[in-house]
């Protein structure tokens, strides 16, 4: 982990408004990707270059994007998935800090100014995650993140024995791109996330650090609906995957500790659906699992609570569970018991 020096280092590194490189990546969002550019170069905070990556729009958003001329930098590519898109916009990125913007979101206009001011309070942190503003299509509020506390300090541990931690999603995420260069290049494989893979690994080279105030807005739309898919079997292979990059990222840091899949909740429930077998003892065990869990990462009784119901139903009735990851709980629950067609 970082060191004395290295915090002295990185304090000194950020006492004179660092630069910061603002990384949006767009495919096929030229309804939305102005308002996040905009919300970009109206920041409080000015000493920002704002990259934007095309990958491969067959939209309007080239004309959107070129039409800001020289207030940004654009980069066109050929359409080859999020994992290639960001490591060309950190590729060209000369900020010592830099912070991911999806296309359809947009950012608060103090987002910056309290991410850089956070970096200089806590220099043993290299990566930051802050809550959120859910919006709906037309970018009318819907809901906040704030009831859920995002995990502080090293999370090392939680990663290796469970997999995860309570992190922000990729509009709300920034690191110093001294620490992110240590986990480069991001997989480009279309069925790996790339915001997963870097919460995954950056964690082994410092501490991580939190904003409990929402300072983006994450639009909720018909594309990006979250829980409104049923492909469970991608998911069972983003966990494999995620276990992997904890495990490399220990072994370059020199842990010996490995990570445990029977211990990732996650992992179990899609395995059981993949079995299409369900198990009353096996659907005991993963409740019991996800609630030590929760405990030790801290997550509030809601959150514990809905996904001991979701796990546990996908262990003991693997049909039903597609259908929870297909529509979600509430939209399952109004088809179940109130035969509201849910949306989709």
């Amino acid at each position: 982990m970082i060191t004395h020096l290295q915090r002295h280092e990185r304090s000194s590194q950020l006492e004179t408004s660092p630069l910061v490189s603002v990384i949006i990546n767009n495919y096929n969002y030229g309804r939305f990707v102005a308002k996040a550019i905009d919300s970009v170069l109206e920041q409080t905070y000015k000493n920002v270059e704002l990259i934007v990556v095309d990958d491969g729009s067959t939209d309007n958003s080239r004309q959107v994007i070129e039409s800001y001329g020289d207030r940004l930098i654009a980069i066109f590519q050929e359409n080859s998935g999020q994992g290639t898109a960001l490591n060309a916009g950190i590729t060209r990125a000369k900020g010592e800090i830099i912070c991911f913007l999806d296309a359809d979101d947009f950012f608060h206009s103090e987002k910056i100014a309290r991410v850089v001011a956070t970096f200089v309070e806590h220099p043993e942190w290299v990566q930051l995650g802050h809550c959120w503003t859910s919006v709906d299509a037309e970018g009318i509020p819907i809901g906040s993140s704030t009831s859920s506390i995002l995990n502080q300090g090293d999370v090392r541990n939680l990663l290796l024995q469970w997999g995860r931690y309570a992190t922000a999603i990729t509009s709300a995420l920034a690191y110093r791109r001294a620490v992110l260069q240590q986990v480069l290049p991001i997989p480009t494989q279309r069925t790996e996330a790339a915001d997963t893979y870097l919460t995954a690994t950056v964690p082994f080279y410092g501490e991580v650090g939190s904003i409990n105030e929402p300072l983006m807005f994450y639009r909720i739309h018909g594309k990006n609906r979250q829980a409104h898919s049923g492909n469970w079997s991608r998911m069972l292979h983003q966990r494999e995957l995620t276990a992997a990059y904890v495990d490399r990222a220990a072994a370059t840091v020199g842990l010996v500790e490995r990570s445990n899949l029977q211990q990732d909740v996650d992992y179990r429930s899609f395995k059981a659906i993949e079995r299409g077998k369900g198990s009353w003892i096996g659907a005991l065990q993963v409740a019991w699992l996800s609630w030590q869990e929760s405990q030790a990462i801290g997550r509030s009784m809601k959150d514990t609570l809905v996904r001991l119901v979701f796990r546990s139903t996908c262990t003991l009735l693997p049909q039903q569970g597609i259908l929870l990851l297909r529509y979600g709980l509430r939209g399952y629950v109004r088809w179940k018991f109130l035969g509201q067609a849910p949306k989709t």
